[in-house]
């Protein structure tokens, strides 16, 4: 791989989000697995086993649950728990316990580089904000739309496994911090809906209360403390909920070329059918599914301008130089506004449209054009079957390039069967036992991960019940790689030319 160039690109910066736990047991073709969510985890195994079905929950889950912090769910229900705290005033023993723990939440937001946690709040305000995990139209409904969402469908129950005798699917959510649990929630989906029951037991509500501090400032403390309970908590609770931006998740579907080289055509079809309304009686419309619908709604709204995150635009950079060979270009100059992407091939004053773009152009495009437009560090980026379209040879020079991407901070998921991906992150985690030059020296910029960064599962499939397992696959030092079994395929193929060949030889002796 050649050295990225800009030294910034190659900054470690492994993605400090917490530890997440997903199992899911009768869910869609899931008999029943557990997963963890690395900095890159793979999904692999046979078509028709579920990889994009948890790959899809996953998306779900942080839609509604950004970075896996409850904090902008409980945001948005502040109201319910928090308009009842006034009254909480005259069942303590006095006024001045309720100041005295107001100097104290100030005080340790005070405090330079100390955080501050959900264990710092007063119990019965703990106590109330814990009613999100378990009141089913809290946490709970913001699920069931998501998955509905997500997943296009009418019902929720229809992501009970359709060929198992259970009528409910088991959902788990576990998440932690350097192996201390901040919060969990057990979900139950069933013909009645979505049934959520969790605990809170730590959760960062500021990363460093000093830096409040010092946005706050003494004159916004003393004016919190001047209020009643009930508004201190709102506002304070409230700030906690939205004190920063949190991580966002992008799903690259399968589709994704098609959807590049259509989208406009859509738009267009879209718009022009929306001023017939009341005129002609519409026939049932098709939807799309959530990933496809946001992942259109990205390229019709696409800004090139509003670029959040430059190191991110560096990596799209690399991209375009490494493997493209050419830019990708944003034309806004058709009718009706929409942007039209297109190749500019290297040392080529012209442009093409993506349509006459060889297909790994157009499979790449859109990785370019979230990494320079829509995606930032600390995101999670879902991409199914990164290997479409790409020669072997690109399908290793891209894995290196995602591993880049994850250093950066980004949290990557990816579904494949390529055996080529599998291989080249063997070797990216064997390169991280190597010392920093002796890395350099292979692979001309610093892209290891470690075991503990890389994650592989395999979906098996089963015959009784009939579904599929998900079992996480250890790295084979011996063999080079994460055994998924793909090797079966090149085996089996050369034992039956062999026997095919032998058969030959011994016809031409008759």
């Amino acid at each position: 791989m050649r050295a990225h160039g800009n030294t910034e690109t190659t900054e470690t910066r492994i993605s400090t989000l917490p530890d997440v736990r997903i199992s899911a047991e009768n869910f869609g073709p899931i008999v029943n697995g557990s997963i963890d969510l690395r900095p890159l985890t793979v999904f692999v195994g046979p078509s028709n086993t579920g990889k994009t079905y948890l790959a899809t929950l996953i998306y779900a889950f942080h839609k509604t649950l950004p970075d896996f912090s409850l904090l902008p769910v409980m945001g948005k229900h502040l109201h319910r728990f928090v308009q009842d705290l006034g009254d909480t005033k005259t069942s303590t023993r006095d006024e001045r316990s309720w100041e005295v723990l107001f100097q104290d939440i100030v005080g340790k937001l005070q405090t330079k580089g100390r955080r501050f946690m959900f264990t710092d709040l007063p119990s019965p305000v703990r106590e109330r904000w814990k009613i999100v995990l378990n009141d089913n139209q809290l946490l709970g409904k913001e699920l069931e739309n998501e998955l509905q969402r997500c997943f296009g469908l009418r019902s929720i129950s229809e992501l009970v496994r359709l060929s198992g005798s259970s009528d409910s699917a088991e959902l788990s959510l576990n998440v932690s911090d350097e192996c201390r649990p901040l919060w969990n929630v057990d979900i139950k989906v069933s013909t009645s809906g979505i049934t959520t029951e969790g605990r809170i037991e730590g959760m960062v509500l500021f990363p460093d209360g000093g830096a409040v501090a010092n946005r706050w400032g003494h004159g916004k403390f003393r004016e919190l403390a001047k209020k009643t309970v009930g508004e201190f908590f709102d506002e304070f609770l409230y700030s906690a909920a939205w004190n920063d931006r949190r991580g966002e998740s992008h799903y690259l579907p399968a589709a994704r070329s098609g959807v590049m080289l259509s989208h406009r055509v859509i738009s267009s079809s879209l718009m022009a059918n929306a001023t017939r309304a009341g005129m002609d009686p519409f026939p049932e419309i098709p939807t799309f599914s959530g990933m496809v619908a946001d992942f259109l709604q990205q390229l019709i709204l696409y800004e090139e301008e509003r670029t959040p995150d430059n190191l991110m635009k560096n990596f799209a950079d690399v991209l375009e130089r490494n493997v493209l060979d050419g830019k990708i270009r944003v034309n806004r100059a058709s009718a009706g506004g929409y942007p039209d992407f297109v190749y500019q091939p290297r040392k080529s004053k012209k442009t093409i449209r993506l349509a006459r773009a060889s297909s790994m152009v157009t499979e790449l495009a859109p990785i370019v054009l979230f990494l320079r437009g829509v995606i930032a560090r600390g995101d999670t980026l879902i991409i199914d079957e990164p290997e479409a379209h790409l020669h072997p040879e690109m399908q290793v020079e891209f894995t290196r390039f995602l591993a880049s991407v994850v250093r950066s901070g980004i949290r990557i998921i990816l579904t494949t069967h390529s055996e080529w991906v599998l291989e080249e992150l063997a070797n990216l985690v064997q390169a991280s036992e190597l010392s920093k030059s002796e890395r350099l020296a292979i692979n001309g910029s610093d892209i290891a991960l470690t075991e503990k960064e890389v994650g592989a599962w395999l979906f098996k499939p089963k015959r009784r019940p009939k579904g599929s397992v998900v079992e996480e696959i250890p790295l084979n030092r011996e063999s080079g790689t994460f055994a998924a079994g793909y090797d079966k395929v090149a085996v089996d193929g050369y034992n039956r030319w062999a026997e095919m060949t032998s058969r030959t030889a011994k016809d031409e002796d008759k």
